[in-house]
């Protein structure tokens, strides 16, 4: 990317921190080496295998009515 501020840097660093946000997991981390990069890694699970990426505390199992009801109260 260079040292030269651009619309586009900005929009490819946003999207990596908004995967960043739903993997829980920093583009950085040791997992990714090799040539695999978080971007590499989302793009392949695209499909049937995105809740094996997702961020567990992001997931939500069982009832959603029940949950958003039990906020509520």
């Amino acid at each position: 990317m260079g040292s030269e501020v651009s619309t586009y840097g900005d929009v490819y660093s946003f999207g990596i921190l908004l995967l960043e946000m739903f993997t829980g997991k920093r583009a950085t981390d040791h997992f990714f080496m090799d040539g695999l990069s978080l971007h590499k890694c989302v793009k392949m699970a695209i499909g049937d295998q995105v809740s094996e990426i997702a961020d567990p505390s992001l997931v939500q199992v069982g009832n959603p009515s029940q949950s958003t009801n039990n906020a509520l109260e």
